[in-house]
């Protein structure tokens, strides 16, 4: 059974990670920044179909799939 998570809390996290989290760089962001925020619109996409869907089957699943891209996102080096 997975823990469930609270989307209003997550969605400012999300929030703060993309518009105020943002580096001090003029020009192209590198590749790391930019793999980073992938993460984030990945973890968008997943959190809103979270929140859409009725079965929680796929509650589970896109749990899941939100947890595992934030833990890959606050873990890059």
């Amino acid at each position: 059974m997975l823990i469930k998570i609270n989307p209003d809390r997550e969605w400012e996290i999300i929030k703060f990670e993309t518009h105020y989290n943002k580096p001090a760089i003029n020009g192209h962001y590198p590749d790391g920044i930019v793999r980073r925020r992938e993460l984030l619109l990945f973890a968008q996409c997943f959190l809103a179909d979270y929140q859409t869907t009725k079965s929680s089957k796929y509650k589970n699943f896109f749990t899941e799939l939100y947890r595992l891209t934030m833990e890959t996102y606050f873990a890059w080096g």
